[in-house]
């Protein structure tokens, strides 16, 4: 994976220092921060201890990729916690130490406290105890005889790295930010879609156009349009259908544009956010199981005789099923249905 630029899930933002604060101590602090998490790595209790401050004031607060919040409080309790964990999962990583990248954002000093907030990207491993990808980190120090030391632990993990299907992020002009290993392959061939002078692009004008402005609508989102409803926490609240002839046959390519963890994201082949938009299409135009069938073979690019050939009917079936979709969709194209389709539910932006 190239680590490269990754700062694509914030802002740029001012370092700020106090008057007061040295280029030692920003020193001093990188280096307490890189020390705590290579001994966690490498699953050295007595070094990782040696980087907190042993008080009962001492704090973790992580919320992971999967979007659930923990708390620890307290050194007893987190220490304990983590010399268990070290004991049940004891092999050491040291391709993580080797290969993890810090962009700091702010350090901020005010005589023997700190603030510190800095971007974490983690190469993904098979160590379950190593947050893969990119997280958002926050420590609070203490300057105790003359070390820096860990009083507060925050991270916020992103959903990047977690993607089963080809996924990439991108700047609002289309700059390749990331992508994983599944999208660099199928970039290669894709015939919508390329990678162009580090720039997603789209192969034709009229296509790579759109893919700018759907990009730009998510770009331009705030944070009260993107919040989901706790009653229906789904990604395809958000995300931007585009829907794209295939320009050698009859078929159609789905790239869905997103904001996911404060990052653009563009994915495709991406079956489970297609899989949301078409339950919810069934039920605004009361498609039946037959007909919803249909519609997701020519979501996937099926012609008329594979799907009928997957489905087991023949294709006369297939072709009423898809007529009356276009009648209840109001639409005479396979194109346009299936825009219609995964567009319902979609966020009006």
């Amino acid at each position: 994976m190239p680590w490269g630029k990754f700062e694509m899930a914030t802002q740029p933002v001012r370092l700020a220092v106090m008057e007061d604060s040295t280029e030692a101590d920003r020193a001093a602090i990188k280096a307490a921060i890189a020390e705590e998490c290579e001994a966690f790595y490498l699953r050295d209790y007595d070094r990782w201890a040696s980087c907190w401050v042993h008080d009962e004031d001492v704090q973790r607060l992580a919320t992971d990729a999967g979007g659930n919040i923990g708390s620890v409080e307290g050194w007893a309790t987190g220490s304990g916690m983590i010399k268990r964990l070290m004991k049940e999962h004891p092999t050491p990583n040291p391709v993580a130490v080797e290969k993890i990248r810090r962009e700091f954002k702010v350090i901020r000093i005010n005589g023997s406290m700190a603030w510190v907030s800095f971007n974490q990207m983690t190469p993904r491993t098979d160590d379950v105890m190593v947050n893969v990808g990119l997280s958002y980190q926050i420590r609070v120090m203490e300057k105790h005889d003359g070390q820096w030391k860990v009083l507060f632990a925050g991270h916020a993990d992103t959903r990047m790295e977690y993607f089963l299907c080809p996924a990439m992020s991108v700047e609002t002009d289309g700059t390749m930010i990331w992508m994983n290993d599944q999208a660099r392959e199928a970039l290669r061939e894709h015939p919508v879609l390329a990678l162009s002078a580090g720039h997603l692009r789209a192969r034709r004008p009229n296509d790579h156009q759109k893919l700018m402005e759907a990009i730009e609508r998510i770009e331009a989102l705030s944070v009260m349009d993107i919040r989901l409803s706790p009653m229906n926490a789904t990604r395809a609240q958000e995300a931007i259908a585009l829907v794209f002839d295939d320009p050698l046959d009859d078929a159609v390519h789905v790239i869905w544009v997103d904001r996911v963890d404060g990052a653009t994201t563009v994915t495709f082949a991406d079956t489970a956010t297609t899989e949301q938009r078409l339950e919810a299409a069934a039920d605004v135009f009361a498609l039946s199981q037959a007909q919803l069938k249909v519609g997701r073979m020519i979501v996937d690019g099926k012609d008329l005789p594979e799907a009928a050939s997957e489905l087991g009917v023949s294709v006369n079936t297939v072709r009423t099923h898809l007529q009356r979709m276009f009648e209840k969709a109001h639409v005479n194209s396979q194109t346009a249905l299936v825009r219609v389709l995964l567009s319902s539910g979609a966020p009006n932006v």
